[in-house]
Parts: C-alpha cells; sequence; structure tokens
C-alpha cells in the first residue's frame, strides 16, 4: 500500500516538474490573392449623345454668325430700303455743284421700317430717328460696315456731306476715300458735336455711277473718284441744304 502512493507522489511530481513536449509551430498563413478584373472599357458615346449634340450647335452657331455677317455688310441683303428707280447717269458734263434732286420729304420711320425712295441714291426722304440707327456718326464706313440710306439721309437733312462707293474698290481707291474723310471742310457746329467734319463716306449699290457725293436734294455722280471736285462740293453745300442743317 506504502508503494503504490510513493509511485503516484512520484508521477506527480514528475507531471508537475517534469517537460512536455512543444506544440507545433502554427502554419504561415497565406493571404489571398484579389481576383483579377477585366479592364474598363473607354466610354463611347452614343451617336445621339452630348458631344455630338455641342458639336452640331457649335456647327449651327457658326453658320448663323456667317450669314449675320453678310446680311449686315453688304448692300444688297437685308437692305431695309427699295427704289422706284435708279438716276441714270448724267451724258453730259455736272456742274461743280451737282445736279438739283426733287425733294422725298423727311418723315422719321422705325429702324424696322423698309423705306421706299422714288430716286436712289436718295437724297431726301424718310429716314431712321433712333440711336446707331440714323444719324450716323462721321466717319468712313468700309464696304462690310453697316450704313444704310435709312440712317445717312438723316445726317444729310442735318447738313452733312455723304460720299458713296459702290461694291468693293481697290485698296488705293479706299484710300482716297479715307482720306476725303480727313480733308472734309470743318464747321463750328460739327467741332461744337465733337467731330471733325460733317462727313459720312459709305458704301452703296444702287447706283448707275460708281461714286456719288450727296447734299441735302442734290448729288454730284462720278465716273471715276475725283478728290478735289468732292472737297469743293462739300465746301459749297455742308451745312448749307437741310431742314436741320445745324444739328448734329
Amino acid at each position: 500500500m506504502t508503494q503504490r502512493r510513493g509511485r503516484r507522489s512520484e508521477r506527480r511530481r514528475q507531471g508537475a516538474g517534469g517537460t512536455t513536449s512543444p506544440k507545433p509551430a502554427p502554419k504561415p498563413v497565406t493571404p489571398a490573392q484579389p481576383r483579377p478584373r477585366a479592364p474598363r472599357r473607354a466610354a463611347t458615346p452614343a451617336k445621339g449623345g452630348l458631344p455630338w449634340r455641342l458639336i452640331g450647335l457649335a456647327a449651327v452657331i457658326a453658320v448663323a454668325v456667317a450669314a449675320t455677317f453678310v446680311a449686315i455688310g453688304s448692300s444688297s441683303t437685308d437692305k431695309r430700303y427699295t427704289c422706284d428707280e435708279i438716276m441714270p447717269a448724267p451724258t453730259g458734263s455736272v456742274p461743280p455743284e451737282g445736279i438739283a434732286m426733287p425733294n422725298q420729304g423727311n418723315t422719321h420711320v422705325s429702324p424696322s421700317t423698309s423705306i421706299e425712295y422714288a430716286m436712289c441714291p436718295p437724297t431726301s426722304g424718310n429716314h431712321y430717328n433712333a440711336a446707331g440707327a440714323g444719324p450716323l456718326r462721321p466717319a468712313f464706313y468700309g464696304p462690310n460696315d453697316l450704313a444704310r440710306p435709312g440712317g445717312w439721309v438723316h445726317n444729310l437733312e442735318h447738313g452733312y456731306i455723304v460720299a458713296l462707293y459702290k461694291g468693293e474698290p481697290d485698296q488705293a481707291t479706299i484710300d482716297a476715300l479715307r482720306r476725303f474723310v480727313e480733308l472734309a471742310p470743318s464747321t463750328p457746329t460739327a467741332e461744337a458735336c465733337g467731330y471733325r467734319a460733317k462727313v459720312i463716306v459709305a458704301r452703296f449699290d444702287d447706283m448707275s455711277t460708281p461714286f456719288a457725293v450727296l447734299a441735302w436734294d442734290h448729288i454730284l455722280p462720278m465716273a471715276s473718284w475725283d478728290e478735289s471736285a468732292a472737297l469743293a462740293f462739300a465746301q459749297h453745300w455742308v451745312e448749307v441744304a437741310g431742314p436741320e442743317k445745324t444739328a448734329c
């Protein structure tokens, strides 16, 4: 009995202070590999998508702007006037003071009105009375600039001189027409209004001669530009003719 107890005690001592077998090391965990993703496809705009609409809109705007430019610049489109008759080119000599023309009145009308002139180029008649439409600012107006007769007829009423050219002259002639604006006689009224001279040069295609210089109810037609004759006509008539000849 005593031996059995001794063996048990020995086994307890061995279990409490003896060595134990080490536990096996845990296996390393391999992280899961991400699943490969298919490459994204580049977005292709649909045929009726926004980019195509924008391109189409830009094209429409460009065409509209070009059409507006042509309509404004050319005296043969969007004229807002009609001519019952075009003055025939003179067959003989013309006096320096020009030819007297029948008066066509001086009624103010809306800038949206299409004016009917009995004779063209008009030296009197209905005209616009609105800022930017008439009277026009004295200046040289190029072939593509907006200068309707409804505007400059109002200038004639105010004693201005208006020189007209037909079509698109060569550069030398354009330069000569610009020089006429610079050399035209000044007046006290022009200076009081803040201008050098009461002179306008503009394109007008509805006439039988390439050039013409106008005062109220008077015209000096020209087969070719004559600066000396134009200046003499201007000196004779500026602020002499016109119902409101001293107005700006």
